[in-house]
């Protein structure tokens, strides 16, 4: 049986960084795709292909480089089985949920990997990553996924949880996809193989804030954000979705948006939360004025496809149409 042909897609982070000699300080590799090309065991499996995207720690990773990923993948999907994107850990999740918006309706999987030690360095986790996520790759998989340590996680549900080996991300929300070992077990609710027409909008609109709630939280700062003409906001609030609304009520700016089309999107706080803006009165009333709930979204989620659907439309109805839809497994429903 001929090979599975995988094409591996370098985005940077650790997995292909060296480490300065004066500084001590990790940076990207001048020769990176050249590091993660030795590979001679995985070619007895499948017939692996490398392509650079970006090489930068993900710290700088932004949507135009989503768009470039995207559009490389769109580029190349008849040619492959399968892709691996080779990217950082701090901001995967973010790139991972992104991609899982902007190519819709796959047919094959395209696999997120990396590490958090250099390939170049003794006891890198990056080797055996690698490894699985292009086996992973060559699997009944058709969904964007994230493949570290032992686990096949949802792109779009994944969170990073921790600088070790075992528990780099986890899906506190949703169910892993799989467990690598021997054998990999896919789990049946992932989304299998079959053929299917690729949804292909990779462009995204940049202008959205975040804001995360604390105790004495000052409402002008969601004014700041209107006035300089953000289109879009994001507020973690406290509990499923709760905002202040005695002293230091944030709902005039609620509404103040809502009126001018910009959409407020109430996300929580919780490592395993919901947003349920009718399970009390500091919800209902974010809800009443306006604000859209994330529903069981991550926040990493929520931003991705804001930002995804902006780029779509600005009329507030249907992004409210849109943010409150499951598109990609992002959500229940």
């Amino acid at each position: 049986m001929a090979r599975p042909k995988i094409c591996l897609l370098f985005c940077g982070g650790t997995i292909g960084m060296v480490r300065n000699s004066k500084t001590g300080a990790l940076q990207p590799a001048s020769s990176a795709i050249d590091i993660i090309r030795d590979f001679p065991e995985i070619q007895k499996y499948v017939q692996l292909d490398f392509k650079m995207v970006v090489d930068i720690d993900s710290s700088n990773m932004n949507p135009e480089n989503w768009t470039k990923l995207a559009e490389t993948v769109h580029k190349y999907y008849d040619q492959y089985d399968g892709f691996v994107v080779a990217h950082g850990t701090d901001t995967m999740a973010y790139s991972a949920a992104a991609l899982s918006f902007a190519l819709q309706n796959l047919s094959k999987p395209v696999i997120f990997t990396g590490s958090l030690i250099p390939l170049t360095e003794i006891g890198s986790d990056g080797r055996n990553n690698l490894i699985y996520a292009c086996l992973t790759a060559a699997m009944d998989v058709a969904e964007v996924c994230l493949v570290l340590a032992n686990k096949i996680i949802r792109g779009n549900r994944a969170k990073k949880y921790h600088e070790s080996f075992v528990a780099v991300f986890h899906s506190p929300s949703f169910p892993d996809l799989g467990e690598l070992g021997r054998p990999t077990v896919l789990h049946d609710w992932r989304k299998k193989r079959r053929k299917r027409k690729l949804s292909f909008n990779p462009n995204f609109d940049q202008n959205i804030s975040l804001l995360k709630l604390f105790p004495g939280f000052d409402p002008e700062i969601i004014q700041k954000v209107i006035e300089r003409g953000a289109h879009g906001i994001i507020i973690e609030g406290f509990g499923p979705g709760n905002v202040p609304f005695l002293e230091n009520s944030i709902i005039p700016q609620i509404e103040s948006a809502t009126k001018q089309g910009i959409p407020i999107v109430i996300t929580n706080q919780m490592e395993k939360g919901v947003t349920n803006l009718s399970a009390y009165e500091a919800g209902l009333v974010a809800a009443k004025a306006g604000a859209i709930s994330s529903k069981d979204m991550t926040t990493e989620a929520t931003v991705a496809k804001l930002l995804w659907t902006l780029a779509k439309t600005r009329k507030l109805p249907e992004i409210r149409k849109i943010m409150e839809k499951n598109l990609a497994g992002e959500l229940e429903g």
